[in-house]
C-alpha cells in the first residue's frame, strides 16, 4: 500500500492530472476539424468495424455525431474555413510536445512556428494512418465475420485493437519527447499505458452497463461519458509518459 501511495504521489508531483486535462481540452478542439479533413481527403471513411467493438461502446454516439457533422461541413467548406480548421486540428499535437517538454524536464527546443509546422505534418500523416486502419478493419472484419467462428473473431479483434493501442502509445510518446527518441526507449511507458487502457476499458464498460448514466445526466449523458472516458484514457497515457520519462533519464544517467 505504501508503494502504491508513493507511486501516486510521484505521478501527482509530475502533474499528471493537470497535463491530462490540458491534453483532453486540446484533443476536443482538434477532433472535429481533424474529422473534417479526414472526410475531405478520403470521403466517408467507414469506422463502424472499430466503433462496434465493446471498448468504444460508451463513446461511439459522440464519435458518430462528429463524423456526420464533418460530412455535412465538408460539402460546403470554403478556403478560409479549411485553413482555420487545419490549424485547429494541430492543437493536440502542438500541446502534446509542450507537455513532453514539461515531463522530460527539457527547455523548449523548437520555436512555435517550427512546432506548428511539425504538427501539421503529423496531422497529415495521422489522416493517412487512420484511413489505412479503417480500410484494414473493414476488410479484416468482413473476413472474420464470414470465415471465422464468433469467439475466434472477437479474440482476433481484441488482439488487433491491443496492438493498435500499443503502437499508438509508442508514436505519441515519440512525438511528445522534445528530443529524438528511439522506438525501444518508448516501449516501457507505452506498455504501461496499454495495460492501464485495457484495465480502464473493462472497468468503464462495467460502470456504464450498471450505473445508468442517462438517469443522472439526462440528454447530455453521452457528452459527459465521452469527456470522462477521454480524461481517464489521457490520464493513463500521461502516467505512461511520465514513467517513460523516468526510464529515459535513468538510462541516460547510466551512460554517464
Amino acid at each position: 500500500m505504501e508503494k502504491l501511495l508513493e507511486k501516486f504521489r510521484y505521478y501527482s508531483d509530475r502533474r499528471f492530472s493537470t497535463i491530462a486535462g490540458t491534453l483532453v481540452y486540446f484533443l476536443l478542439m482538434s477532433i472535429a476539424p481533424f474529422t473534417l479533413w479526414l472526410t475531405l481527403v478520403f470521403g466517408n471513411v467507414d469506422v463502424e468495424q472499430i466503433l462496434a467493438h465493446d471498448t468504444f461502446e460508451a463513446v461511439s454516439p459522440v464519435i458518430r455525431y462528429l463524423k456526420t457533422s464533418a460530412e455535412s461541413a465538408a460539402s460546403g467548406a470554403g478556403i478560409i474555413f479549411l485553413i482555420t480548421s487545419l490549424y485547429s486540428s494541430t492543437n493536440f499535437f502542438y500541446h502534446l510536445r509542450r507537455s513532453g517538454e514539461i515531463i522530460y524536464d527539457c527547455p523548449r527546443v523548437k520555436g512555435g512556428l517550427k512546432l506548428r509546422l511539425f504538427s501539421v505534418l503529423t496531422i497529415l500523416a495521422t489522416i493517412i494512418i487512420v484511413a489505412l486502419i479503417a480500410g484494414i478493419s473493414v476488410i479484416g472484419g468482413a473476413f472474420l465475420e464470414n470465415f471465422m467462428p464468433e469467439l475466434i473473431s472477437r479474440t482476433i479483434s481484441a488482439v488487433f485493437l491491443t496492438m493498435l493501442a500499443f503502437f499508438a502509445a509508442v508514436m505519441l510518446n515519440i512525438i511528445a519527447c522534445p528530443y529524438k527518441m528511439k522506438f525501444d526507449d518508448a516501449v516501457t511507458g507505452s506498455l504501461l499505458t496499454t495495460a492501464l487502457w485495457l484495465v480502464f476499458a473493462v472497468g468503464f464498460g462495467i460502470y456504464t452497463q450498471f450505473a445508468n448514466p442517462e438517469r443522472l445526466y439526462g440528454k447530455i449523458a453521452a457528452v459527459i461519458i465521452f469527456l470522462l472516458w477521454s480524461y481517464a484514457m489521457m490520464s493513463c497515457f500521461v502516467i505512461g509518459m511520465i514513467n517513460n520519462g523516468s526510464y529515459v533519464r535513468k538510462k541516460q544517467l547510466k551512460k554517464l
